[in-house]
């Protein structure tokens, strides 16, 4: 009796260590960048690593063929929508740039960074982006990179190439927030006419159910999240024939543990409800009229999320030493993964021409 006892709490043990392992532990993997015969490439870089940013633990995914080439970092939208798990559309831009993935505080792998709450705000994301840029053009040996910002990322990086211009080389935009106010109103009433045109009784009932915007504190994530479910109906938030596959996308990364998978969708509700009264308040035109570095804003035609009408004022408005505005025919909110081979030419065949020195 006394063996089967101990048989079964060494089982419960097991069980329970390994539960707790689960829950308890991040993944440091990501998988090597290979030769031609399958070896780890020669100087080559693919790490996935923890930092310290503004004092909190926060993580980065660093790519790359040869760790001597430009360095692109990207800043991820949302607010919270973490983007490690995208790290297959990346397959391009690695040939040419050590890419850098980064987990903002309070999204993804950073989730725990979320805490304390009073620095969820705009300008501590701003110096998290420049301790970064910092910390990585010191280890390789650059003395500045380029900066791709996604939808709210595009905010964090026109403020932080505004404010520290000497560290970018040029700005990159997609999904471009110029007036996160304003462009949800013009995609409503986008949402609103194509479905009285399809004659959409569903999107029809939805639509008026939250109604108009603006919408009061609490509720904005729900009506965003109806806004995104009929812009992704009529081709206006993902426009690719390929899907959108989030879901997909997180549950086959190695770069993220069964915890971190599970504990993503709570992360990004959480940093949302904490951002979104200051993204909510953003104005481009005011916050960032000028900047000192060059800047490429690449737009899908069919964009709706960040409806282009809005970002197109904000770009003829913009001051910078160089610009350019380069439409992404097959795209809607996300150029960079629906089109990335158009995505690549414009980073490796003009951005990194035009701003060597």
């Amino acid at each position: 009796m006394e063996l089967r006892l101990s048989s079964r709490f060494a089982a419960w043990a097991a069980l329970t260590a390994a539960v707790l392992c689960l829950c308890a532990c991040s993944s440091y993997q990501t998988r090597p960048i290979l030769d031609d015969d399958g070896q780890v490439r020669p100087g080559s870089v693919a790490s996935l690593e923890p930092i310290m940013l503004g004092g909190v633990r926060q993580w980065i995914l660093v790519r790359g063929r040869d760790a001597r080439k430009p360095l692109l970092l990207k800043l991820h939208g949302g607010p919270g929508q973490a983007e490690m798990a995208t790290v297959g559309l990346n397959r391009l831009l690695e040939q040419d740039f050590v890419v850098v993935e980064w987990d903002q505080r309070g999204a993804g792998k950073s989730a725990t960074g979320i805490e304390p709450a009073r620095d969820m705000n705009i300008d501590r994301f701003v110096e998290d982006t420049r301790e970064l840029t910092q910390l990585l053009l010191r280890r390789f040996g650059q003395d500045r990179l380029i900066l791709v910002g996604h939808s709210w990322g595009s905010v964090i990086g026109l403020k932080a190439v505004r404010k520290y211009p000497q560290l970018y080389r040029a700005f990159v935009s997609t999904g471009q927030i110029a007036n996160y106010s304003q462009g949800l109103e013009v995609a409503y009433r986008f949402l609103a006419a194509e479905a009285r045109r399809r004659n959409d009784s569903d999107a029809l009932d939805e639509l008026a159910r939250i109604g108009p915007p603006p919408y009061a504190s609490g509720d904005e994530h729900a009506a965003q999240r109806t806004i995104v479910k009929w812009l992704g109906a009529y081709g206006a938030f993902w426009h690719s024939p390929q899907k959108f596959d989030r879901v997909g996308w997180m549950i086959s990364s190695v770069e993220y543990s069964w915890y971190e998978k599970l504990a993503f969708p709570l992360a990004a509700e959480r940093s949302f409800q904490l951002l979104m009264p200051q993204l909510a308040a953003v104005n481009m035109n005011a916050d960032v009229p000028h900047v000192a570095v060059p800047v490429y804003f690449a737009v899908g035609r069919h964009d709706r999320m960040a409806p282009v009408e809005v970002s197109q004022a904000y770009f003829a408005a913009l001051a910078a030493p160089a610009k350019e505005w380069i439409w992404f025919e097959n795209s809607g909110h996300f150029p960079q993964w629906e089109e990335p081979e158009k995505f690549h030419d414009l980073l490796a065949n003009k951005v990194v021409p035009a701003t060597a020195r």
